[in-house]
């Protein structure tokens, strides 16, 4: 009995699981899932720069540790679009070739990406980070066919936000069919990370002499990491999916202590190249730490004052810190949480057609990124969001919105002649749209503030 085979399938198995999981997290009814991506390495490590949690740390630590002890069974076990890529790969008409190892490609990639993040702004996540990219996919393609089938009342489908989705989720099927795992290898920056730990770990796939040679391994390997001239399996850009070990026929690949055989191949880290890499990475940070610096303005403006997630803050620290994954739009009951299209360029609240429930703080505990901080319903609830304005010319104060509003910031005026009056407290409005909502004529809108308030107690 092969082993290796009875190992990669309860792998497969095991990651499809996962992979169901994750896609039902993005449906507003199995939203408890969605808390599964509170592993998630790149949001973790954004979620530290944006508000430290220990919990987050210690998740962040387990991943590197476990990474650096058994390699990067993360990326084909934990990371949702690394699954689905390889689901993805099997309509791949193409077998594995000795790919460039693209080290300095994918260090100056993760370079630009970390430098900026840690000098606060998070563009490079949100272009990069699969967390982000699987959540776009799966919010914006996958949860509207979802919710149309089962005729979910909040159903909602745009071009726009089906025009931004498919984009990566095309490159990735192109990428997937025609390079294999090329994304993992030499792009993404949460692998790149996690290799460079995986590089110098302690267990790994080893090629014993067992191997005639045959090929099989090198064929089936997605992301190009085996070396048949040495009979070497390259610990960093292995990803753990163990297909190698399940085709090899004579058994001869084994997992155990990682032996970093030196290779006969004509590269070398000579000095010069060390210095070009080593260049190539401090200039990646400083180009990351500069459009940080810069903050990409004409790229974090709005045409309007857009009204936020509870938790936000204001609108230039959660355009730096959103990934534009999309959770908290899926696990919005009410759905007045929006993702991004052509006329905002972030997350965003509209109270439209519904409002922003009174007894709810979802997106606040699902967002891994700390872009909404984690706040206990009481502080939610005492929280201004934005301010009601009022067309006098239109309302007729009928009572509706007075008797509706939970903060108790609207309430009717009557004279002794029965004129009746709208009276509206600013001071204590949290702006949950509930008044927008309820009003007949429209008489009522919600706009946006620039900062968020605690309201005085």
């Amino acid at each position: 009995m092969n082993k290796g085979k009875v190992f990669y399938w309860l792998r497969l198995c095991l990651s499809a699981v996962i992979l169901i999981c994750c896609f039902l997290s993005f449906t507003v009814t199995f939203d408890i899932f969605a808390k599964f991506f509170t592993v998630q390495l790149g949001a973790g490590i954004a979620g530290l720069f944006a508000s430290f949690s220990i919990t987050v740390l210690l998740t962040v630590l387990a991943i590197i540790i476990f990474t650096f002890l058994f390699g990067r069974f993360y990326c084909s076990l934990i990371c949702p679009l690394g699954i689905l890529q390889n689901f993805i790969g099997f309509l791949s008409l193409k077998k594995s070739k000795n790919y460039k190892n693209m080290a300095k490609t994918r260090y100056t990639v993760a370079a630009i990406v970390f430098g900026a993040l840690f000098a606060g702004w998070a563009v490079g996540l949100k272009i990069l980070d699969p967390y982000t990219n699987f959540g776009l996919i799966a919010s914006s393609i996958f949860t509207p066919v979802y919710n149309l089938i089962t005729k979910n009342i909040h159903y909602e489908f745009t071009v726009a936000t089906l025009a931004i989705s498919l984009i990566p989720f095309v490159i990735l099927i192109f990428l997937v069919i025609f390079k294999r795992r090329f994304f993992c290898t030499a792009i993404c920056p949460v692998g790149t990370l996690l290799g460079l730990f995986a590089k110098y770990g302690v267990f790994g796939l080893n090629i014993s002499d067992k191997c005639i040679t045959c090929g099989a391994c090198f064929r089936n390997c997605p992301a190009g990491s085996i070396n048949l001239k040495d009979k070497k399996v390259d610990n960093e850009l292995c990803i753990r999916c163990l297909k190698c070990v399940s085709v090899c026929p004579k058994q001869a690949i084994t997992y155990g202590v990682y032996k970093n055989k030196k290779s006969t191949e004509p590269f070398s880290p000579s000095r010069r190249n060390f210095i070009f890499g080593s260049a190539l990475v401090v200039g990646g940070i400083a180009v990351g730490v500069g459009s940080a610096i810069a903050r990409g303005k004409k790229f974090l403006r709005d045409t309007v004052r857009a009204l936020l997630p509870p938790g936000a803050g204001n609108y230039n620290r959660f355009s730096s810190k959103c990934t534009n994954c999309q959770l908290c739009v899926s696990v919005c009951p009410n759905k007045v949480i929006h993702p991004r299209y052509f006329g905002h360029s972030n997350i965003y609240m509209d109270f439209s057609e519904s409002y922003c429930k009174y007894n709810c703080n979802k997106c606040s505990t699902v967002c891994p990124t700390g872009a909404i901080k984690k706040m206990s319903l009481e502080e939610k609830q005492n929280l201004r969001i934005g301010l009601a304005k009022i067309d006098r010319d239109l309302c007729i104060a009928c009572g509706i919105c007075a008797f509706k509003c939970p903060a108790k910031a609207l309430s009717i005026d009557e004279t002794a002649d029965g004129e009746r009056t709208l009276v509206y407290n600013a001071a204590v409005c949290i702006g949950c749209g509930m008044c927008q909502v309820s009003c007949p004529h429209k008489a009522i809108e919600i706009v946006g503030i620039i900062e968020q308030t605690t309201l005085s107690s």
